[in-house]
């Protein structure tokens, strides 16, 4: 039976495939977290299923001592937009100092091990379409895509069972991503479920010699293509205007830029993880009868017939 760590395990991807993980059977999982309320709760729900260990992927004790004793990691745990650019030299020490403690550990103690990260297509910056084989193009102020690719170099330079996938926004059911709010508007964009990112990363384990040393774009297909206006629409339907709508739309740059992935067919081709569409996933999520989640839609009426124009 495999070993695989999930680091940021209480993540949005991190839940999902630690769920999925289980439901299969075949893995023994420790997931890795900083303890918070949010983590505590989150991961709770797997007790007594996984191993759970509260540490800080900068700890190199506690991080040697898990590279060590397992086959697969399972690389998620980060800062996220607009936290990385609020907070730049914190994004520094966590994003890439983390991930170069965990990458140094593979190198001297488990060189065998499958690495599999995940980075951000926004590394492509402002174009509207992006392969694999596009020109990086990263902003100044963009920290969180230069550390993502400053991991993807040093993963390159040190390891040598790894993939790295760089994958779009990502949706989860009932929940929209704060940096969701950073894409451009009038943009067309692909984007990806947190279920289909997951089951992705599973069918990693079984394809891993076509996948290793490669760099592959994680996303969801043509029938996950939708406008960033028709996106935002969709949330304030949903869950109103909140305190991140105004925080990211006006006072945060738009600068995580979405494209379209023509590649994306090509990663599919031997995982087969795209199934369904965008429309019929946003369909499916429920409106909150809360009584404030009411008066926060009425509020985003404005903005929607803006947004429509």
């Amino acid at each position: 039976m495999k070993k695989c760590l999930v680091t940021g395990a209480s993540g949005i991807v991190g839940k999902k495939l630690i769920s999925k993980l289980l439901n299969s059977g075949n893995y023994e999982i420790t997931a890795l977290d900083l303890k918070s309320t949010k983590s505590v709760k989150t991961l709770n729900k797997f007790k007594n299923k996984i191993n759970i260990v509260y540490g800080d992927i900068n700890d190199s004790t506690i991080m040697n001592a898990l590279i060590k004793d397992h086959d697969v990691i399972f690389h998620l745990a980060g800062l996220m937009p607009p936290t990385t650019e609020l907070h730049p030299n914190l994004a520094n020490i966590i994003e890439y100092g983390g991930s170069k403690s965990i990458i140094d550990a593979i190198k001297e103690f488990n060189p065998k091990a499958y690495f599999i990260f995940l980075s951000t297509t926004a590394v492509y910056g402002n174009v509207k379409q992006a392969t694999v084989d596009s020109d990086i193009n990263i902003l100044n102020h963009d920290i969180y895509s230069q550390n993502k690719y400053k991991i993807e170099d040093y993963i390159r330079k040190n390891l040598t069972n790894y993939t790295i996938y760089r994958v779009p926004l990502i949706i989860e059911k009932n929940n929209y991503n704060s940096f969701m709010y950073n894409i451009p508007l009038n943009t067309k964009i692909e984007v990806i479920t947190n279920s289909l990112v997951a089951n992705a990363l599973i069918t990693s384990l079984t394809n891993k010699r076509k996948l290793n040393k490669k760099t592959f774009n994680l996303s969801g297909g043509k029938k996950y293509q939708i406008s960033t206006n028709a996106l935002y629409i969709k949330a304030l339907q949903i869950e109103g205007v909140s305190l991140r709508f105004f925080l990211m739309r006006y006072f945060i740059p738009q600068n995580f830029y979405g494209h379209i992935y023509p590649d994306s067919h090509e990663l599919n081709g031997i995982l087969d993880f795209q199934k369904g569409s965008i429309s019929e996933y946003l369909n499916s999520f429920t409106v909150s009868k809360k009584f404030l989640r009411s008066i926060n839609r009425l509020i985003a009426y404005f903005y929607i017939r803006k947004l429509s124009k």
